[in-house]
């Protein structure tokens, strides 16, 4: 075989990807390596049909193959780095795009996809830079240009992500990503009309894509419709059955209306359609994992590990040794795992069960591996203060000073209340008519109580407006109090700009609490109380009510520590460190009884 015939058979294997011949594509190039054993663009375009068949260790190894003969491939590196972020190794993806720039410092899609993985990776000022680069090359590009506005949308720059998006469709009134995500933005600031409107526009446009369905059920789930939300749900299912995050959010919709009879449903189904789908198995564990079935969940991954071993199968298992407390068994696992991929959720784990195991050195090991992917991940600052704590090392003072960064304040009366307690009273009746849910999410920390759906301070109602200018103007002042400091990683990141990315309400009845957590997604946070039970009485335990820092999740016995205790008044807030270990000390009551409160999370601009 010779020079020419190789062309002719490469421009074959071309219009056969084209074709969607990607069988026949990989045993063909299998062929054609064999006789042309040093020829990279063979071993590419093996790796780019192994891709499409779904078969991503093969692919990898092609991919491999194909820069071991010549590192220098701009486009090679940016598909490689598209394999990799497509199977969530969006940190490994991001150094093959950097490479790819680097060879090639005008190449659009690296910059644009280098973008959009450092936005999965919330590495949001990066990833804004790396876009404005793309839009120096093509300032009209919509793909660019919706990708720019995505990245102010997870900054909660909705204004300048709304303004993006119209540009795009002054553009192209048709595009269908710019129409969705649009519809997402108002969703996310409860402005549902909007999103309505763009979801329905989209889905006109794209009938056959069932993220628009998932968002339309998402939002009607937020306005309690729920028949209509599940109607939808299905309608996504229906269109692409495999898709992971619409099953988990199902049978989490299942679940928080406490319809068990449904839960897991949808993911029996989709395995009886797919019963090599190793994604679908893991899910539906890790579904039954979080509504403590480990049983269940165990069973179903022993089935699919006869399929395949995966490094998220041995998360998961290793989490039910955990909990059963077999923590030799489950750092056995999660090692072998993170050995085979490493990501943060299954760091973070495996960080806990050594803490629980007195292995601390070994726990700040992960932790410094995995603050190069996400130096600000609030867990695992946590996780290291609690590190720090338990060897003596003072710095654990420096990161966590309760005097300076835990502390109370009381709201003032808004504009238009006679008195505070006025203004409480009106809330407690709109927050309570938002509480139509009969369970707390899957994976939330609450424990006899109820949460509401979607972003509370963004709601569209007077008196949600009040209380969010009030919060606003205490978190002001508690930001403007904090010291300076470029080192540490809360005062670091102070601005007098700030957002807030979470907030929600919650019922907690009787017996109800929160279990020890921190906030990982924020930056500050807090509890906003509005209405209390009577926490006076003799029969109410110590510090009955009150929110607690310092002590973990991990049930640690002696090696735990309760440094602050704040007892709660309506109209009170407590602001801290979104790194703060928290929890709360449970009350005693009658069944008609309940604490509300209002907690939120700040991110700073």
């Amino acid at each position: 075989m010779n020079t020419h015939r190789l062309v002719q058979t490469l421009q074959s294997l071309q219009r056969a990807m084209q074709a969607r011949q990607f069988e026949f594509v990989v045993t063909e190039a299998k062929k054609l390596g064999h006789d042309f054993p040093n020829q990279p663009d063979v071993f590419h375009i093996q790796a780019l049909a192994l891709k499409q068949l779904g078969k991503f260790e093969e692919s990898k190894q092609s991919f491999d193959a194909c820069l071991a003969l010549n590192k220098k491939q701009p486009q090679v590196l940016n598909n490689y780095a598209n394999l990799l972020a497509a199977n969530h190794y969006e940190y490994e993806a991001e150094q093959y795009y950097k490479d790819a720039i680097k060879i090639d410092s005008d190449y659009l899609d690296a910059h644009k996809n280098l973008a959009i993985a450092l936005l999965n990776q919330r590495k949001l000022a990066e990833a804004l830079t790396a876009v404005e680069r793309a839009k120096k090359l093509a300032p009209q590009n919509t793909s660019v240009l919706t990708v720019t506005a995505d990245i102010y949308r997870a900054q909660e720059s909705f204004e300048q992500a709304i303004a993006q998006y119209q540009q795009v469709l002054s553009i192209n009134p048709n595009y269908v990503n710019a129409l969705h995500n649009l519809g997402l933005t108002y969703k996310l600031i409860e402005q549902h009309d909007h999103a309505f409107a763009y979801f329905n526009k989209a889905r006109e446009l794209a009938p056959q894509l069932s993220q628009i369905d998932f968002n339309l059920a998402n939002t009607l789930f937020e306005q309690g419709k729920y028949e209509q939300a599940e109607q939808f749900y299905w309608s996504a299912l229906n269109k692409k059955p495999n898709d992971i995050e619409v099953h988990q959010t199902l049978n989490e919709f299942y679940w928080q209306r406490n319809l068990k009879d449904k839960f897991g449903h949808s993911f029996k189904l989709a395995i009886e359609h797919f019963p090599k789908s190793i994604e679908i198995r893991h899910a539906y564990a890790e579904a039954m994992f979080e509504a403590k079935q480990y049983d269940n969940a165990e069973q179903i991954i022993n089935s699919a590990k006869q399929v395949q071993i995966t490094s998220q199968l041995l998360h998961t298992e290793g989490k039910i040794y955990a909990v059963r407390e077999d923590n030799a068994k489950a750092v056995a696992l999660l090692e072998q795992a993170i050995d085979k991929h490493f990501y943060m959720d299954l760091a973070l784990d495996l960080i806990n069960v050594c803490i629980v195991n007195a292995d601390y050195q070994k726990a700040l090991h992960y932790i410094a591996q995995a603050e190069l992917r996400e130096p600000n991940h609030q867990l695992l600052i946590a996780y290291k203060s609690t590190c720090w704590r338990l060897i003596g090392d003072e710095r654990y003072h420096w990161l966590i000073d309760y005097d300076k960064f835990v502390k109370p304040y009381r709201i003032v009366a808004p504009n238009g209340y006679q008195s505070t307690d006025a203004f409480l009273e009106e809330l407690k009746t709109v927050l309570l008519s938002m509480h139509q849910l009969d369970q707390a999410p899957l994976k939330q920390t609450l424990k006899n109580g109820t949460q509401t759906p979607g972003r509370l301070l963004h709601k569209k109602h007077p008196v949600i407006a009040s209380l969010k200018q009030a919060l606003t103007d205490i978190v002001s002042a508690h930001i403007d109090s904090l010291p300076d400091d470029n080192t540490h990683p809360l005062l670091s990141r102070k601005s007098p700009k700030f957002a807030f990315a979470g907030s929600w309400s919650v019922r907690l009845k009787p017996n109800g609490f929160h279990v020890n957590h921190v906030h990982p997604a924020g930056w500050l946070s807090s509890a906003f109380y509005v209405s209390l039970p009577e926490l006076s009485s003799v029969e109410q335990p110590q510090h009955a009510g009150a929110i607690k820092f310092g002590e973990t999740s991990m049930q640690l016995g002696e090696r735990e520590h309760v440094a602050k205790i704040i007892q709660p008044e309506a109209g009170t807030l407590a602001l801290f460190p979104s790194y703060a270990w928290h929890g709360t000390v449970p009350f005693q009551g009658d069944e008609h009884e309940f604490r509300l409160t209002s907690p939120f999370d700040v991110v700073p601009l």
